[in-house]
């Protein structure tokens, strides 16, 4: 699913002046605030064909569990598609019967979509699907309809599928929305069916708004927003493109891919700014974040038009939830988590992104060495640490996104600190840093002693010179973990280190610590020890 700036202007110029947003009856606002999701494939998916017609409903309540748990998501957008309908239609919505009450469980209320011109358009058939490929992005994803079905003699058969699943679920109050036609391109036949499609939905009179793609129409009730940008005053236009429907942004941004020079709009980031607009007294439109829940088989941790058998990226491009159910990233999870449910579990949490560039430093933390804010990031010069937190705390998980940009040495988080001084190494407590070759565990006592370290060097998911990579570190006791860049079939546990020596540090506060390099950190996050890091033994190679 793509969108460009110029496309994105072009769009709100004809939202703004075309007849179709000035014609029909004033509609009542909707307050989407609370709609907080993700896009939803189940992991073993490659398409939304392959969902609906394997159907694995302990796989889905599994995945959905999680997403509840994790992020407290209140809805998921979920595509359909005619073949699966036009196959086996009455088997079609016994599944979506089943998937609903899943989710009423789980405490999800899911909008479906019918149509969708983004990808594979010719090809599919009900089984078998083809499988995924490394590197191309939603490479088996399938356009409806397809190809050899866009003919106008299918009109009556689309209106079936249509009007069959909204006329059986019309009144049902465990759906959130109906949506149309997913970014719609300009063809004749699509823009047909699109009008076409909504008269069919809103001819049934479900309690369900109808929504289409793209913003705002004569053909949505809501504005159908997308944006991968990370300019939000884009993201302002949209959700303020018609008060009087209010906006859904069905597809909500995604990471920071690591060849690309930019951010697309990261969850953290997205929650920031909902953030501020409460703050400002806006209204705060419904996201679907990240483009998917699941980092699965559609491939969309990978980027758009990446390479063919390209290798796994340090860090999914897309996806809220690895295939074992526990978050990409726990400060994803905590911002999320906190926007809806308004109750942070976390003992520190900070994404840099509202405080001023000056002071480098945030509320509650100390620079020890030059540092700055730059882009919503914190930016270290190398020889430089900041710490933050009490010396009191023992057992805690602590995660970050690290950027390496330029130099010989490593960077990374530093725990259980006590004593920190002016300088680098001026600290008693621990060191969990990387370079493009190299994760290593050191004990600092005012000098660095390596205790353990791994060989990144033919991982797929070696860091990168100006890219992110995801640390996190579990202290508990004497045991020390240390995750690196985890991938879709590896949880990323580099090193299992115990430290008995007298010398152990039993407590200590945390922060981030640049060595020979200058490093970029966003999204520092400490939460209790039960936590999930996700599980896996290594073996690490002992330090010197």
């Amino acid at each position: 699913m793509r969108t460009t700036a110029v496309v994105i202007a072009l769009l709100l110029l004809a939202a703004a002046c075309g007849p179709g947003a000035a014609e029909g009856p004033k509609p009542k606002p909707h307050d989407t605030s609370g709609w907080v999701g993700a896009n939803y494939t189940p992991t073993y998916c490659v398409n939304q064909v392959q969902m609906w017609h394997e159907f694995k409903p302990d796989v889905i309540e599994r995945e959905l569990a999680a997403a509840r748990k994790h992020f407290a998501l209140t809805t998921l957008r979920v595509f359909l598609h005619n073949i699966v309908y036009d196959a086996e239609g009455d088997k079609l919505l016994d599944r979506m019967d089943k998937f609903l009450s899943i989710c009423r469980r789980t405490g999800i209320r899911p909008g479906f979509e019918f149509f969708d011109d983004c990808h594979r358009r010719k090809g599919i058939v009900l089984a078998p699907q083809q499988p995924p490929v490394d590197g191309y992005h939603n490479g088996r994803w399938a356009a409806c309809p397809q190809d050899r079905h866009r003919k106008p003699e299918n009109m009556p058969k689309f209106k079936a599928y249509v009007q069959g699943v909204v006329r059986r679920f019309r009144a049902d109050k465990r759906v959130r929305w109906w949506e149309v036609y997913n970014e719609p391109n300009k063809s004749i036949f699509s823009q047909n069916l699109r009008k076409r499609g909504y008269a069919w939905a809103k001819g049934l009179k479900p309690v369900q708004p109808v929504l289409c793609c793209w913003n705002d129409s004569a053909e949505t009730d809501i504005v159908d927003a997308h944006n991968y940008g990370p300019d939000f005053r884009a993201w302002d236009r949209q959700a303020d493109l018609n008060p009087r429907k209010g906006t859904l942004f069905t597809e909500a941004g995604a990471r920071w891919y690591h060849t690309r020079t930019r951010s697309n709009g990261t969850p953290t980031e997205v929650v920031a700014w909902l953030r501020g607009r409460k703050a400002a007294g806006k209204t705060a439109p419904g996201v679907c974040l990240c483009w998917e829940l699941m980092v699965g088989n559609s491939h969309c941790r990978w980027y758009w038009g990446t390479r063919r058998g390209a290798p796994e990226p340090p860090v999914p491009w897309c996806g809220l939830l690895w295939p074992d159910g526990t978050p990409v990233s726990l400060a994803e999870a905590e911002a999320v988590r906190t926007y809806i449910t308004g109750k942070p579990r976390a003992m520190l949490f900070e994404d840099f992104q509202t405080a001023a560039k000056t002071p480098a430093a945030p509320r509650g933390w100390k620079a020890y060495g030059a540092a700055s804010r730059t882009g919503g990031y914190l930016a270290l010069s190398p020889g430089v640490k900041m710490v933050a937190g009490k010396t009191d705390w023992r057992d805690y998980v602590l995660e970050a996104a690290v950027m390496l940009r330029g130099g010989r040495g490593d960077a990374g988080l530093i725990f259980r600190v006590n004593d920190p001084g002016k300088g680098k190494d001026r600290m008693r407590g621990y060191y969990a840093g990387f370079n493009t070759k190299k994760l290593c565990l050191g004990r600092m006592n005012n000098n660095r002693r390596e205790l353990a370290a791994f060989d990144m060097a033919k991982l797929p998911s070696a860091p990168k010179l100006n890219g992110w990579s995801l640390l996190r570190i579990a202290v508990e006791g004497k045991r020390i973990r240390v995750w690196l860049n985890a991938m879709h079939d590896d949880p990323g546990l580099r090193i299992d280190y115990r430290d008995d020596s007298r010398n152990a540090v039993p407590a200590g506060a945390v922060g981030v610590r640049a060595d020979g390099v200058a490093a970029w950190f966003d999204d520092v996050v400490v939460l209790p020890v039960g936590e999930p890091p996700r599980p896996a033994k290594v073996k690490a190679s002992p330090g010197k």
